[in-house]
């Protein structure tokens, strides 16, 4: 059988027969399927990928930075 990587962008678990499937991809698990979009970690406890797809900080705090306040008037 050929094991297949989870097409999670930062995982590095192998998908078998219990893959999740979406859109055509194989995760291995749910959070990888869904993104982890409230930051749920892998079923693999020594991956990391839920922390790679996590916004830095940092960069978050920037671009609120660089945002107009909702004071300033409209262009006309």
């Amino acid at each position: 059988m050929n094991e297949q990587r989870c097409a999670c962008n930062h995982c590095s678990c192998t998908v078998g027969d219990d893959a999740v499937v979406r859109e055509g991809k194989a995760y291995c698990c749910e959070a990888c399927a869904n993104g982890h979009q409230e930051g749920e970690p892998c079923r693999m406890g020594d991956c990391k990928c839920a922390e790679a797809t996590r916004p830095d900080e940092a960069n978050v705090d920037n671009a609120l930075d660089e945002t107009f306040p909702a004071s300033d008037p409209i262009s006309p």
